[in-house]
């Protein structure tokens, strides 16, 4: 029995990936198929048995077709099993021909090559993708409005600590982020869903819900934290951040929402953001249909969105960087499952069935959309460590890049990557089960959103042209 893991192959370019020859020594599986444009597959490799052998290899030799573009895949046995991409015979915006990237491997899961083409024709993948991709890809995303643009996002973005809370509740069932605010910025990550709690007389991030009338829950980093960790990013890049503001509550006066007090406190609070978007006169204008470049050149921009209470205002705040729901409406429906299975043909089934992006206003289905790509832990899950809502998350992070991508159409794709654990593919909850292990990020998610957007959303002539 043989040593198998994937790799799964991201076509986001104009032209199919064609096979050109293929070879091995010693391995079980090598077998590499055609990668039509906008496609991607996720391919079995198998070396010989572990230990068994230090020189198992294997190469195939993929073409653009139509172009003078080739690259390889490499297998190699040296001081552990790695899958490599050479860039033999191109190059990419941040890779130079030539270029050996190390993939790694991973024993029955998924490493990923993610290559995809802009409208100029540049080539960008997930060797180094740049940190400002939005900026990056103004010369083919800036002209398209925010609905026809694919950001990763953050879901529970600021619980990535964990402090104590209520009976019940440990960093395993209530921190949802591996990755701290600012590193979730550096690997792309571009809308927040951000949950800001008053504890112990301080805002700060909060996860909690209420089981049969009794709260649970427990706290993330704290406001002050997360608004230094944004102004820092922005004073290095100048990226459009989106920030979802939600599930407010105070936990000094048993769980209640906040009033209009407290919420001016909490604005009052976030002004401290550099770069907010301002708007004298707001209204109702739906920020949605807006292009990005109205919103990034050469400078960045925080856009706040709030989900207000009955019988909470905006009030004077509308004119100083704050925006209702109704300023950004947006298709928000997670699955509430802990079933890979049931979560994913649920998101994508509300992705064909929400999404129809075509010119013809009759059939235009085109609301800001977020793909909720989250396991939900069920009450048979808080005490099972294993299953911690990281590694659920990791549990479906391979999926994004194969079945979820393969669902995707010019007319039909999500806004928003919308995941746990963001950029985190490996299991972090571990035994002793005291705090999270270490384990390496990667930019794949972002590199992933950039071949929805010059892969997918980039042959739809009604985007590219302009619609709105």
């Amino acid at each position: 029995m043989g040593w198998g893991g994937y790799m799964t192959l991201v076509n986001g370019s104009p032209f199919d990936w064609t096979v050109t020859g293929s070879h091995s020594y010693q391995m079980s599986t090598w077998n590499w198929p055609t990668i039509s444009a906008g496609k991607s597959s996720k391919v079995y490799v198998e070396y010989a048995i572990k230990g068994s052998t230090g020189d198992d290899a294997g190469e195939a030799y993929y073409k653009l077709a139509g172009t003078s573009n080739t690259f390889q895949i490499q297998a190699k046995k040296l001081s552990d099993y790695h899958l490599y991409v050479t860039l033999d015979g191109m190059s990419t915006k941040t890779n130079p021909q030539g270029s050996v990237i190390d993939q790694g491997f991973r024993h029955n899961s998924a490493v990923n090559w993610i290559m995809s083409t802009d409208e100029s024709g540049a080539i960008w993948s997930n060797g180094a993708p740049p940190i400002d991709w939005m900026q990056q890809s103004l010369g083919s995303i800036g002209n398209r409005t925010l609905r026809h643009i694919c950001m990763p996002g953050s879901h529970d973005a600021g619980m990535s600590s964990y402090s104590p809370g209520t009976v019940g509740a440990n960093f395993e069932n209530t921190q949802a982020q591996y990755l701290d605010m600012y590193n979730q910025l550096l690997y792309g990550s571009r809308f927040f869903d951000l949950r800001p709690v008053i504890s112990d007389g301080n805002f700060v991030s909060g996860h909690y819900s209420e089981v049969e009338s009794v709260w649970v829950g427990g706290n993330g980093q704290s406001l002050a934290d997360i608004i230094s960790a944004v102004n820092k990013f922005t004073a290095q890049y100048h990226e459009m951040i989106i920030i979802n503001l939600s599930h407010t509550l105070n936990t000094d006066s048993n769980y209640a929402d906040l009033t209009q007090a407290e919420w001016n406190r909490l604005w009052d609070q976030l002004k401290g953001i550099n770069n907010l978007v301002l708007d004298p006169n707001p209204g109702n204008t739906d920020y949605t249909t807006k292009v990005l470049n109205d919103f990034i050149g050469n400078s960045p921009s925080v856009f706040v969105i709030n989900q207000l209470p009955n019988g909470i205002s905006l009030g004077n705040y509308a004119t100083q960087g704050f925006f209702s729901s109704a300023n950004f409406p947006m298709f928000d429906s997670y699955s509430d499952s802990n079933s890979a299975a049931t979560m994913e043909a649920d998101q994508l089934q509300k992705v064909k069935d929400n999404r129809n992006i075509v010119a013809d206003d009759g059939a235009r289905k085109d609301t800001f959309h977020l793909l909720s790509w989250t396991l939900t832990q069920q009450a048979e899950d808080v005490l099972n460590f294993d299953k911690a809502i990281m590694n659920l998350a990791v549990s479906v992070y391979d999926d994004l890049f194969d079945k979820a991508y393969n669902a995707f159409t010019p007319e039909s794709f999500p806004n928003v990557l919308y995941m746990d654990a963001y950029a985190i593919r490996d299991k972090c909850v571990v035994l002793p089960y005291d705090k999270p292990a270490t384990v390496s990020a990667y930019p794949d998610v972002y590199a992933l959103a950039m071949a929805v957007n010059n892969g997918i959303a980039g042959r739809n002539p009604y985007i590219t042209g302009g619609g709105s």
